[in-house]
């Protein structure tokens, strides 16, 4: 059990990185102002066009927001680690 967590609060720890990373974090602004600004000015009657960028600003929120979920994953799985090493020193000490 111990495995399963230190893999998920290192891949909390890449995706942070992931996260952090300046090359990756402008990649995501650009595509996301792009799709926005193509979208308003995008003419009423061009609703495929229209569908295809709110799927691409969706899609790249989505893969934000999975990022963020697996820093917060591995966030948990740190202080669940903490909280039984905690417990483990805790019933140590009273063998004494």
């Amino acid at each position: 059990m111990t495995d399963l967590l230190e893999a998920e609060i290192q891949r909390g720890e890449k995706a942070l990185q992931l996260l952090n990373e300046p090359l990756l974090v402008e990649a995501f602004a650009a595509l996301q102002k792009e799709c926005t600004e193509k979208w308003q000015n995008s003419p009423a009657r061009d609703a495929e066009g229209r569908e295809k960028l709110f799927l691409m600003l969706q899609a790249s929120l989505r893969v934000e927001k999975h990022l963020k979920s697996l820093v917060e994953s591995g966030q948990m799985a740190s202080a669940t680690l903490v909280q039984r090493l905690g417990h483990r020193i805790g019933k140590a000490s009273v063998a004494f």
